[in-house]
Parts: C-alpha cells; sequence; structure tokens
C-alpha cells in the first residue's frame, strides 16, 4: 500500500503546484497590481495582469493604494469584492478603472453588483463592467474575442449578469464612477464581481487524486490496525 500512497500524493502535489501562484488574499489593489503575471488563485482559477486603464477626462483617478480587495469563492464560483471609501461633491467625478484577467475554468456567467453607496441630489454612483470573453482587449479595447457590458446603477439596477457560452479566459476592464451631479454628491460603497463556471478536466483530476489519496489511507490504517492484533 504504501507504494500506492507515494504515487497518489505525489500526482497530487504535482498537481496543486502546476499554477505555481499562492492563494488570492485580502490585500489593496495596488498589491494585485504588483503580482504581475503570475497573480493569485481562487481555487485552480488564476487572477493575474491588474492594471490601471486611463479614464474619463477630468475624473479624480481614485489611487490603487486606497482601494481594498477581498476574494471569496471557490473553483466554480470565484468572487472579487471590491471596496472604495471615497466621496463626490457637486460638479465632481471620481473614477477607479482597472482591468485582469481570471483564467482556469471554462466560464459560462459573469454578474457583478454594487451595493452599500449613497447619493443626494442628481449624484449617482455606477459600475460598468466591459469583459472579453476567450480573448483580449487591444490599446483600443477592441475585444479579440466575444465582448460583453454589464451595467449597475446604485438604487436603479444594482445588478446584472450575462451567461456566456463557456469559455476560457475572461478579461475584464472595470469601471467604478462617483458623480456628484449638477447639486449633489455621491460617496463609497462595494462592487462584486462573480463569475460561474464549468470543471475542467484538471479540476476532476485532483477530485480523483484526493478521493483516491483518502481510501488509500483509510485501506493502510485499516491494514496497520489489523496486522497489531
Amino acid at each position: 500500500m504504501r507504494p500506492v500512497l507515494l504515487v497518489v500524493s505525489g500526482a497530487l502535489l504535482i498537481a496543486l503546484n502546476l499554477s505555481g501562484a499562492s492563494a488570492c488574499m485580502d490585500a489593496t489593489l495596488a498589491s494585485y497590481i504588483g503580482l504581475g503575471a503570475g497573480g493569485c488563485t481562487i481555487g485552480t482559477n488564476t487572477l493575474d495582469a491588474f492594471q490601471i486603464v486611463s479614464g474619463t477626462a477630468g475624473a479624480t483617478e481614485i489611487s490603487p493604494a486606497d482601494v481594498a480587495i477581498h476574494p471569496s469563492g471557490g473553483e466554480l464560483d470565484p468572487e472579487l469584492t471590491v471596496s472604495v471609501d471615497r466621496a463626490a461633491a457637486a460638479n465632481t467625478l471620481v473614477e477607479l478603472i482597472f482591468s485582469y484577467q481570471i483564467a482556469g475554468n471554462q466560464f459560462s456567467g459573469s454578474s457583478i453588483t454594487v451595493s452599500g453607496s449613497s447619493e443626494t441630489g442628481d449624484g449617482a454612483v455606477s459600475y460598468v463592467q466591459n469583459f472579453c470573453a476567450g480573448g483580449v482587449f487591444d490599446s483600443a479595447f477592441n475585444c479579440s474575442g466575444l465582448p460583453g457590458t454589464l451595467i449597475a446603477v446604485d438604487g436603479v439596477q444594482n445588478h446584472d449578469s450575462a451567461t456566456i457560452n463557456p469559455t476560457n479566459p475572461l478579461v475584464q476592464i472595470d469601471d467604478f464612477v462617483l458623480d456628484g451631479g449638477l447639486a449633489g454628491s455621491a460617496a463609497g460603497g462595494t462592487f462584486t464581481d462573480r463569475f460561474s463556471a464549468v470543471p475542467e478536466p484538471f479540476t476532476f483530476l485532483l477530485t480523483g487524486l484526493g478521493l483516491a489519496l483518502g481510501i488509500a489511507i483509510q485501506s493502510s490504517r485499516a491494514r496497520s490496525a489489523r496486522s497489531q492484533r
């Protein structure tokens, strides 16, 4: 039984270390940008290539050091929740716009939610996600795969979603705007990106290896117990 244990556990360790990236943790957007191409993982999905994108002319850019990111979910439902603690007065736009890629399983859906914001007068908080399924954006933001757009406006439509033909990877451009309007204000909040995925053969491999390792360990313990009687 010991050779079986060694083979199964060795194969499992190899599978778990294929990505080479560490698990995504609570951190600032600046820290995520610093991960570069190595990125981090949620389950078997790798999130990488975080970078700031040029925003609306005249808008005040929110520093990535002032933006908190909280990862959650698992292999088939990875999420990123982004928290912003800023405000926009009348005649002011405050904006956060960045892009990143998620790759791993075949993604069948994308959804966004905005919450925790507040507005007065004609102020507004909006969140737009432009995604590119199975491709990348070029310098003019044209998608080489299948493009899509999700829109959420606090207090009007706080959630939006889209179904995607299973594809991998997904590239997102997230645009969060606090608009004080002509005589109002807008403040803070969080927005969440959530992805739906179907398992890749790699995921089945991990599950199968883990199951085999568990069975092998139990069998080894049973044989050891019988030999000590």
